[in-house]
């Protein structure tokens, strides 16, 4: 019989094994519980449950003791196994000699080898793999990304951003529109980093205020430490929110309460007048009970280039 170095002839199981170890007479599997009589050799991994509907073949073990004149190999082998492999993954072994894959054999369906020149009868092939398996119900990097995107801030309170513009070059209005919905009952304006070209004031208007009117009460700062307090009532035009002078960026906030509300809006403003060296606060509310979504930034005078505007929703 031909010899294999570090392999001996078990009759027993009809195939050549490894020195000090029993022919593999199965592959291993995954299960709960211990086999009833594991063999030597066998291969037993614990698990929360049988798995039955994994194929938990993980490498694979294909023995046959052949009749001659063969060139090819398929079906099962000595231990009733259905010949499978993993093209490229698998090792074709003619009593022990490792064969070269695509010169001395041919292995592309994974259930058949060919191109083997003819065995003589009681020669021994094994062939060995480790076997690919998919599993089912995952996801993707790109759907867990977009899962993770389409979730809410992880946040339940804070500030939410619900809507930005830009400003554009030489403009005098600047409209921010879905600024306000019903998923916000307060939001805070922001003003960044825009460039006015001359000294003016910054405007905003909600809607039409055709019907109602802002109520406006200034406290202002002055250079030198001169306080003042003034009352614009009835203001059908806007709100004043902030000033400042052509040399300097305007950025200002300010925070708006109950615009989308079929109630009387109410607001509350910061702002600087560099021009005018003065500094102050402004409250008041707009006399309606209109809902609005959106809202107009204008100037008194001259332009505005730059900068951005951003919504943020009080959550």
């Amino acid at each position: 019989m031909t010899t294999r170095p570090g392999y001996v002839w078990d009759a027993a199981a009809n195939e050549w094994v490894e020195i000090g170890q029993a022919a593999v007479v199965s592959p291993f599997k995954y299960q709960a519980s211990q086999p009833s009589s594991p063999a030597t050799g066998d291969i037993w991994i614990d698990s929360d449950e049988d798995v039955l509907s994994v194929d938990s073949t993980l490498y694979y073990r294909w023995t046959k003791t052949m009749s001659g004149g063969e060139t090819t190999l398929s079906g099962t082998d000595n231990n009733s196994l259905a010949l499978k492999y993993t093209p490229g993954y698998e090792s074709v072994f003619i009593n022990g000699v490792l064969q070269v894959r695509g010169s001395d054999y041919t292995a592309t369906t994974g259930t058949t080898v060919t191109g083997l020149t003819a065995l003589v009868a009681s020669d021994v092939v094994m062939v060995e793999s480790i076997i690919a398996y998919s599993v089912g119900d995952t996801y993707t990097q790109s759907q867990i990304s977009s899962l993770l995107d389409a979730k809410s801030p992880v946040s339940t309170t804070g500030l939410v951003l619900v809507a930005s513009a830009t400003v554009g070059t030489a403009v005098s209005s600047v409209t921010v529109s879905n600024a306000f919905s019903a998923t916000y009952d307060a939001y805070k304006v922001v003003i960044a980093n825009t460039v006015p070209s001359a000294s003016t004031v910054i405007n905003m208007t909600l809607g039409s205020t055709a019907t109602g009117y802002y109520y406006t009460t200034v406290a202002s700062l002055f250079s030198g430490g001169t306080y003042s307090t003034q009352n614009a009532a009835a203001n059908a035009a806007f709100f004043n929110t902030v000033g400042n002078s052509n040399t300097a960026n305007v950025s200002s906030s300010f925070d708006l309460i109950s615009p989308f509300l079929t109630a009387k809006t109410f607001f509350n403003a910061l702002y600087v007048n560099v021009s005018g060296g003065a500094a102050g606060m402004l409250s008041g509310y707009l006399d309606n009970t209109t809902s609005y979504t959106a809202f107009t930034l204008s100037t008194v005078s001259g332009t505005l280039t730059g900068g951005t505007i951003k919504v943020y929703g009080y959550k």
